[in-house]
């Protein structure tokens, strides 16, 4: 499928995600919109989702990836958040090429330690499109489906830290996933991950 073909199918599955989060928060609590801004570097690894949530046993490909998001929450159900989250990020290396990705965002702001520590799981669901798949273990899986790896699902489990006196300033762990979801998009069942870490400043 060409790029210009994949597009209009972009737009639906973009307007289906919003959809969803508007429908999923309709009984939410509504609140003050809170934006946040979000930088990150890390690296490709050569191993599946399980195997590279672990990011000190996992091979690491010579593909470093460094990216930028925002998000915003205008809704929340007690300490759960809801919102949307949109990013572009580099991968360099080899065939260097660019990445954007959107989706819905969830994250649970209630965990303190000490009264000091705050600590911040979250999730965000949607799509990733890439202007090239990356040599590595992104190619091998698209050649070894006879796929296409190019618009794939995006999920980014993430821990968060940030201290109780600033709780405007993050740090944070994310496995950022590219997945067909067991050939659902792409023809494709793994696509590829990289381990990030990065600041995030909320407001």
């Amino acid at each position: 499928m060409s790029f210009l073909r994949r597009i209009p199918f972009g737009f639906l599955s973009g307007a289906l995600i919003v959809q969803l989060a508007t429908a999923g928060a309709a009984a939410a609590e509504e609140t003050d919109v809170e934006h946040s801004l979000f930088t990150f570097g890390g690296a490709m690894v050569d191993g599946d989702m399980a195997e590279s949530a672990n990011p000190f046993g996992v091979d690491y490909e010579d593909h470093p990836i460094f990216g930028i998001g925002y998000q915003f929450f205008p809704y929340s159900i007690g300490s759960v958040k809801l919102g949307l989250e949109a990013g572009l990020a580099g991968r360099f290396g080899g065939n260097t090429n660019a990445e954007i990705w959107g989706g819905v965002v969830g994250r649970y702001d209630a965990i303190e330690i000490a009264n000091t520590i705050r600590i911040i799981p979250s999730f965000t669901f949607g799509l990733s499109h890439v202007t090239e798949t990356m040599d590595g273990r992104e190619k091998k899986n698209e050649e070894t489906r006879d796929g296409d790896a190019s618009t794939l699902f995006y999920l980014g489990p993430e821990l968060s830290f940030s201290t109780v006196s600033r709780p405007e300033l993050e740090v944070f762990w994310r496995l950022h996933h590219r997945s067909g979801a067991w050939g659902t998009l792409g023809d494709m069942h793994g696509g590829s991950n990289a381990n990030v870490v990065g600041v995030r400043y909320n407001f």
